[in-house]
């Protein structure tokens, strides 16, 4: 119906009430939301890369290059309930990048209600259903992994900023140097001076030595003035599986997998992002 390669594939399976109240005579794809569908499809099925099956609990598999990674959709068939004269068909979604499932918040279904009208069957209905498996435990891991990818994202990023006010606070405080206290970095005396620092309500959040499943510390700053300081971001959890993130006076983002935080500086790996521009040196 869909696939079809006949420019009247979508429309014979139409009901008759639906196509005399949908199509009209002169309309093109441009007017016509039913020939949008049809043409969408048949396209859809010349890409060369798209398979049907009539047998089996798999209904269709595209396969397509997104970059260097390599997806394939497959649609497949939940459940199929003739009763009488009518077809109840289910059909959910699953998407795999470089053969591994991607996690989806929420599974998409399609519910298809199909009857016979002189001999064919006709669409009469389609449903869409929003799935979301609480007890399915690969499910559920999925929705830990990206949660955990999101803190990750949020400490890096938090790393980072704490990396470049320490730049910013030197600079500005040169017979200090570099500060272990994330108040005197972030705080009322030290806010507004740059376009992107926190700004001065935001500033008692942003110096918690715990947020977003990580704790943070900073040490190293000793001397007068200080010329070191490190940075580490540790999960909460220790077998969350979560990496630690570390900075320091290099102005380089470092990373660990399941690291502890004392190894991270030396034997973390760095992270792919803009290195923190710091002085040449703090007198």
């Amino acid at each position: 119906m869909f696939l079809g390669k006949g420019p009247d594939a979508f429309v014979k399976h139409l009901p008759s009430v639906a196509s005399h109240a949908l199509i009209r005579k002169g309309e093109n794809p441009e007017t016509s939301v039913v020939q949008k569908i049809s043409m969408a499809g048949r396209q859809f099925a010349a890409q060369g890369h798209v398979e049907t099956f009539d047998e089996g609990p798999t209904l269709l598999v595209s396969e397509q290059e997104e970059g260097k990674q390599k997806v394939k959709t497959e649609v497949t068939i939940e459940r199929d309930n003739l009763m009488g004269e009518n077809d109840e068909i289910e059909v959910s979604i699953h998407v795999y990048r470089d053969g591994e499932p991607e996690f989806l918040p929420v599974v998409p279904r399609l519910i298809f209600t199909m009857t016979q009208e002189k001999d064919i069957w006709r669409l009469i209905e389609v449903t869409l259903a929003a799935h979301v498996p609480l007890t399915n435990p690969d499910y559920l891991k999925g929705v830990r992994k990206q949660e955990d990818q999101l803190n990750e994202s949020i400490a890096s990023s938090r790393v980072n900023m704490i990396a470049s006010a320490e730049a910013r606070y030197a600079a500005k405080y040169p017979d200090r140097g570099y500060s272990c206290s994330m108040t005197e970095l972030f705080g009322k005396a030290d806010s507004g001076d740059t376009a992107d620092q926190p700004s001065e309500s935001y500033a008692p959040n942003f110096a918690a030595d715990e947020s977003s499943g990580y704790h943070f510390s900073l040490a190293g700053c000793a001397g007068n003035p200080a010329s070191k300081f490190r940075v580490t971001a540790v999960p909460l959890e220790s077998d969350s599986g979560m990496k630690t993130f570390c900075a320091d006076e290099s102005g380089t983002v470092r990373f660990e997998v399941n690291g502890k935080g004392a190894s991270c500086l030396s034997r973390g790996q760095i992270l792919n992002q803009t290195t923190v521009s710091f002085p040449s040196q703090v007198d």
